[in-house]
């Protein structure tokens, strides 16, 4: 009878190798390949040996960081964007995004409720028939533009999107811990991007706290 000869392992500078010295083994390396291509694994030392633990998908485990726009291939990276369609309420006044409020303040009373129900590039598009001047005024409160109390509106408002509108929280929290930024063509000097990601990523924090969520591939870490 035929001795099977066992897999060979190669150590190289940076890589561990695992050749296959049969067809059996080919085949069992061939799978190992198609069903865990492109993700990321933790060596560790175990009784018998070592182990290969999953930590996830590189993009994850990895912590690659996300560029939050609208004009996103992924559809619930659209969803965080301001221009999504995430309709909520705020201070009794519906709004179909936080575009829509958020350049709903540079006009009168009036005509913010028509704006409140704009998303997307209509929402952005609308924000451009009028510049900002020094203040604005919210709740019978005037903010200088561009100001911590201005961007204070902004986290309001996506505050109330996030907590009500189930597919945009869903969304935000499937980026786990992931580093989030906004550069879009060309960046606002009302809010920049890094003070625009800066709010995303508060607000996550904070929803994972309060959901008790952790990341599986830190806690496989541990």
């Amino acid at each position: 009878m035929q001795q099977k000869t066992p897999m060979k392992i190669k150590e190289t500078i940076g890589r561990i190798l695992l050749v296959p010295e049969s067809a059996e083994e080919q085949a069992v390396l061939h799978s190992i390949r198609q069903a865990h291509e492109n993700l990321i694994f933790q060596l560790q030392r175990e009784e018998e040996g070592i182990s290969l633990i999953n930590l996830g998908p590189k993009e994850v485990a990895c912590n690659v960081a996300i560029n939050i726009l609208y004009g996103s291939e992924s559809e619930s990276i659209s969803l965080i964007s301001n221009l999504g369609h995430t309709p909520f309420v705020m201070d009794g006044v519906q709004y179909a995004s936080v575009e829509a409020f958020w350049q709903s303040l540079k006009f009168g009373e009036v005509e913010r409720k028509e704006i409140a129900q704009l998303f997307g590039k209509q929402a952005k598009k609308i924000g451009k028939k009028e510049t900002y001047k020094k203040h604005i005024t919210y709740q019978g409160e005037k903010v200088r533009v561009g100001s911590p109390a201005h961007w204070e509106l902004m986290k309001k408002a996506c505050l109330h999107k996030f907590t009500q509108h189930h597919a945009a929280q869903k969304a935000l929290l499937e980026t786990g811990i992931r580093p989030l930024y906004h550069k879009p063509r060309k960046d606002s000097l009302a809010i920049p991007g890094p003070i625009m990601a800066g709010i995303w990523m508060d607000i996550r924090s904070k929803l994972r706290k309060e959901k008790n969520i952790s990341s599986r591939h830190l806690d496989l870490l541990r």
